[in-house]
């Protein structure tokens, strides 16, 4: 079966984004390693209940960035592949 040049497009973008979100995938445990590192007791010590504001509000960001990475991702990934449909 031969398919047209849209058709080959829809397929080669839904297999471009599948594998930039599986190769982006790869990436989530040495993140994790970096932010375990950031956040111990001899970095920023996250876990003390006495540090300032300011080191608060940053724990918080290192927090928040496993998620808003995987969020990043998922949305491009979906980008990527709903434009080659449209």
């Amino acid at each position: 079966m031969v398919m047209n040049l849209k058709g080959q497009a829809m397929l080669v973008g839904l297999m471009l984004g599948i594998m930039g979100f599986m190769a982006a995938m790869i990436f989530i445990d040495p993140l994790v390693d970096v932010i375990r590192e950031a956040r111990a007791s001899d970095q920023l010590d996250c876990s003390n209940a006495s540090i300032s504001d300011g080191t608060k509000s940053t724990c918080l960001l290192v927090d928040i960035t496993l998620p808003a990475f995987i969020g990043v991702v998922i949305g491009l990934a979906g980008w990527y592949i709903s434009a080659k449909f449209v």
